[in-house]
């Protein structure tokens, strides 16, 4: 795949996501549950119908929609039946439903209540497939107190980026070599067409122009290439063999000066 034929949006796919998991740490999908297609119907009535719900949303609820087991994708609970628990208020003040789809309820700790994650149903990608999310307490959502966070321009690349991360880039416990390579133009194609010089290519996970997961085969490797929009470019990578990656390590750094334009 060419630097111009990445789309700006592209929907993940279940089987592949699966796929690549269970590649880079077996297991690691065993303790997924599904939600019920009962309890599907359920969330989309309250938001419309079963159109409501995005198509990659809707996938990701039939495959691992009630757990993930030990994995987490935010900072809280993305099941089906804490969604649901938290819909049988229906006195509580809420956003128009018709707009606003909130998929992870944020978690009490010692920092206080995370922000909750919504989808944005108003903005949804080209193909319809996906939306646009957004994170922020429930609170200012209704009254307007604070900018929302984008973290991710859409669901598929929240699940390409956190699953990626915490299965072949978490395949040891120190953490991945990492670059960033701030906002230059032309920054992101220039390492991607290094990335593809190494023998990386696109995976089963697809990828957009903000969220690029790459695998090496013969390197036994692992990419991910990101463009956060009002942050770094940043790559973060990992082989199975501890000489393979210091020697990806060594090559990014002497290929930095020429991707970086000087």
């Amino acid at each position: 795949m060419n630097w111009s034929e990445i789309p700006n949006a592209a929907p993940v796919s279940m089987p592949g996501l699966l796929a690549f998991m269970e590649r880079w740490k077996p297991g690691s999908t065993r303790d997924f549950k599904a939600a019920s297609s009962a309890q599907i119907a359920a969330l989309a009535s309250f938001y419309g119908g079963g159109e409501a719900l995005p198509p990659v949303y809707r996938q990701f609820l039939a495959t691992m929609g009630e757990s993930l087991g030990d994995l987490t994708l935010t900072w809280g609970t993305t099941s089906i039946s804490a969604l649901l628990e938290d819909l049988e208020d229906r006195d509580r003040e809420r956003r128009a439903p018709s707009r606003y789809l909130k998929f992870s309820i944020g978690e009490d700790d010692y920092n206080g209540r995370h922000p909750d994650d919504y989808f944005d149903l108003t903005r949804r990608t080209p193909d319809g497939a996906d939306a646009a999310l957004l994170r922020i307490h429930e609170r200012h959502l209704l009254h307007g107190e604070a900018k929302a966070k984008r973290p991710f321009p859409n669901f598929s690349d929240l699940l390409r980026d956190v699953l990626v991360a915490k299965t072949a880039l978490a395949l040891r416990s120190e953490s991945p070599p990492f670059f960033t390579f701030g906002r230059h133009l032309d920054v992101l194609p220039r390492v991607y067409a290094l990335l593809r010089n190494l023998g990386f290519e696109p995976t089963e996970l697809g990828a957009s122009t903000s969220t690029i997961p790459l695998e090496a085969p013969r390197r036994e490797a692992v990419a991910l290439l990101l463009d956060p929009s009002d942050l770094s470019i940043c790559l973060r990578f990992r082989a199975r063999d501890d000489a393979e990656e210091r020697r990806l390590v060594e090559i990014v750094e002497d290929h930095r000066s020429a991707i970086m334009g000087g």
